[in-house]
């Protein structure tokens, strides 16, 4: 799947490696991830769902081969014009809840 759930301190995104960049434009809570992922992959995949949290709760990635959200999100090209972006304006902007989530 080339798509990984990330996460950092309690706010979570996607974060595809076909486009190297997150999902959402700001952070998402547990519920709507939970909630995005049922509609997005269907009822069956659920039973995937509590494996994957636990390896981005503990690693901050979900991806079985990095070993963490840096490594994860090293090679981004979420920046504009597809540049890359430092680890802390990759969190800032994708990892963090907006108002509106709260």
């Amino acid at each position: 799947m080339p798509t990984n759930i990330i996460h950092k301190d309690g706010v979570y995104n996607f974060y595809s490696t076909v486009s190297d960049g997150a999902y959402f434009e700001s952070g998402l809570t547990l519920e709507q991830l939970t909630e995005y992922y049922r509609q997005e992959y269907g009822e069956s995949a659920m039973a995937d769902l509590p494996a994957r949290l636990e390896r981005a709760q503990a690693r901050g990635t979900s991806c079985m081969i990095m070993r963490s959200l840096e490594s994860t999100i090293s090679c981004n090209r979420a920046g504009p014009r597809e540049t890359h972006m430092s680890f802390e304006d990759f969190v800032a902007k994708f990892l963090t809840l907006s108002e509106d989530s709260e």
